[in-house]
């Protein structure tokens, strides 16, 4: 049983799917209880699509899970050389208000995120977004 986990997405397209089952694998590999496996992979996905779909048209992305003992937590990290582009900051703000059809398209994903995560930050660094997330096994 590792300890780390990394894979990397090259270029554009739909490798969700791909990236999944080896999530899955590794959470299960770990021991992780259903309601992580369940937080990590929906997190994983909100931030890979959105890095693949929104990104310039040929980047790379690649994410990294290690598993951190004091606190017991996952930390993830999303990172690719798309342009700069913090989602903490510049991702809209999601309107609750209203009916459903009548709101603006974006913002629930990234409000997913924060609302799933533990601790959440982000840093551009040498050509590249970093988004760093962790969540505690027991949160």
């Amino acid at each position: 049983m590792s300890n780390q986990f990394s894979v990397k997405v090259v270029g554009q397209g739909d490798q969700w799917e791909r990236i999944a089952e080896q999530l899955d694998a590794f959470g299960e590999a770990n021991g992780w209880p259903p309601d992580l496996a369940f937080s990590i992979r929906l997190i994983a996905e909100e931030l890979v699509v959105n890095a693949v779909s929104y990104g310039k048209e040929k980047h790379d992305t690649e994410v990294r899970l290690d598993l951190l003992s004091e606190p017991e937590a996952v930390k993830m990290e999303l990172q690719d050389n798309g342009k700069p582009y913090n989602p903490l900051e510049e991702a809209p703000i999601p309107d609750f208000e209203g009916d459903v059809e009548d709101r603006p398209i974006g913002g629930l994903g990234v409000h997913l995120v924060k609302e799933l995560s533990d601790e959440l930050t982000y840093r551009h660094s040498n050509g590249l977004n970093r988004l760093t997330v962790i969540k505690r096994r027991a949160s």
